[in-house]
């Protein structure tokens, strides 16, 4: 069974979007995300989330980087695990480092029924690109 609906498959091919799946796991993973320019110390990454059973009823608060993301000036990045981190998921030998990030109000708030795998790909895209917010 995908993790997936239809639609998200579609949406995500027209975007040009690469991605692959472990449904026993239900991960999500975003592959060769590029990251913003000069921000960090590597030009892309790859980006997990965890599809929950009820999708597209609820979002995700949390994802997870391959590898342990780093700003090129230096600053730490806030709510971030190092490897071997308490909650770090690991999938075929490399070990994703979690990012917590909540959108539980505002104009990120998970819309049930209406949002789907583009909304989680904008919230990460954001999340990189402003990776001092919360």
């Amino acid at each position: 069974m995908s993790l997936l609906f239809d639609d998200d498959y579609v949406n995500l091919r027209e975007r040009g979007i690469t991605y692959e799946e472990s449904e026993p796991q239900r991960f999500f993973i975003f592959t060769h995300f590029t990251l913003p320019e000069s921000l960090y110390t590597v030009a892309s990454c790859d980006v997990l989330v965890v599809i929950p059973p009820n999708y597209n009823q609820d979002g995700n608060d949390m994802f997870w980087t391959f590898p342990r993301l780093y700003r090129a000036d230096g600053k730490p990045i806030p709510a971030v695990l190092d490897p071997a981190g308490g909650d770090n998921r690991i999938l075929n030998g490399k070990e994703y480092c979690r990012w917590s990030r909540h959108w539980q109000s505002g104009p990120g708030m998970w819309r049930p029924g209406r949002d789907d795998i583009i909304s989680i790909y904008r919230r990460i895209v954001w999340a990189l690109q402003k990776p001092d917010c919360q």
